[in-house]
Parts: C-alpha cells; structure tokens; sequence
C-alpha cells in the first residue's frame, strides 16, 4: 500500500492508494454467481479527468476493469471529459459511469465502492435483464402519463 499526501487548495488529508487488486476472491465469487442473471451484454462508460479527483478516478476505473474481468458481459469503455461521448451525454463530472448510456440514463458520480458497489452491481443486472425495480401497479399509473417527464434519484450512503 502507497501513502499518498494530497493537498487541495486549503483542505489537506492522506489519501490511500491501493496499488493491489479491489475484488478479493470472495468477493469476486459472489459475483460470478449473481452475474449468473446477466441475459445481455452491459457497457459501462468511464468517464474521467486528468488532474480532477485522480484518485476516485483510477479507483473507479480499476473497479470496472476488475468487475469486466468476472463476466465477459460486461463491457468496460475508458473515456476522457471533453470527448465526444462526454459531450453527447452531458457528462461533466469527474469520475462519472454511465450504464448502457446508448438504452438508458444510469449514471454514478464517484467511485462506487463500499454500499454504492452493491448499487452498481443491481444496476448492471437490471440494464441487462431490462427488468427495473418498477412493479405493476407503479407501472399502470406511470403508463397514463401522457406528457414527457424526466425523473432523477439521488442516492447517498450518509
């Protein structure tokens, strides 16, 4: 483990990197078994900034890297802020994913690490299965809505 000291503007603390491997092999077995309910591939867009919150960035990359490497499903994309995709999502913030951003709006700011992985994890299945937390009576109302809406969720662990 490298100690890294970080100093932004007027806030200082340590930072810690973890230069070894996110998933442990417990982990990384429960995985296997819950991606056992993938139906379809799911891409996971990375979106980062060099010099912008460096080290959520490289941890939010290395933990997509690590969980593509449990079920080949899933399909891991790098990108910068200021391409492109970054552009045509609207993508501003440093690190942000994007799951299956081409179908849907699933999109975490941050390293999704500790209660936001267990998040992550529900969002990958229910992009790949098509299948939401929405239940049937939730649906019928929402299908006599007549006018567009955009709905957003915040969740947070504090």
């Amino acid at each position: 483990m490298k100690i890294i000291l970080y100093s932004d503007k007027s806030i200082s603390a340590i930072m810690y990197y973890m230069a070894e491997p996110i998933l442990n092999e417990a982990i990384i077995k429960d995985l296997k078994k819950t991606f056992e309910q993938l139906k379809s591939e799911v891409t996971v867009a990375v979106f980062t900034q060099k010099g912008l919150n460096d080290q959520y960035n490289e941890l939010a990359s290395q933990i997509i890297t690590e969980i593509s490497g449990v079920d080949k499903r899933i399909k891991p994309e790098m990108h910068e802020i200021g391409d492109e995709d970054s552009k045509r999502y609207g993508v501003t913030s440093s690190p942000t994913l994007l799951i299956c951003p081409e179908k849907y709006r699933i999109m975490f700011r941050g390293a999704p690490l500790g209660e936001e992985g267990r998040t992550l994890v529900m969002a990958l299945i229910m992009a790949s299965t098509g299948q939401g937390a929405i239940r049937e009576p939730s649906i019928k109302k929402l299908q006599k809505l007549t006018d567009r809406r955009q709905v957003k969720v915040f969740v947070s662990p504090t």
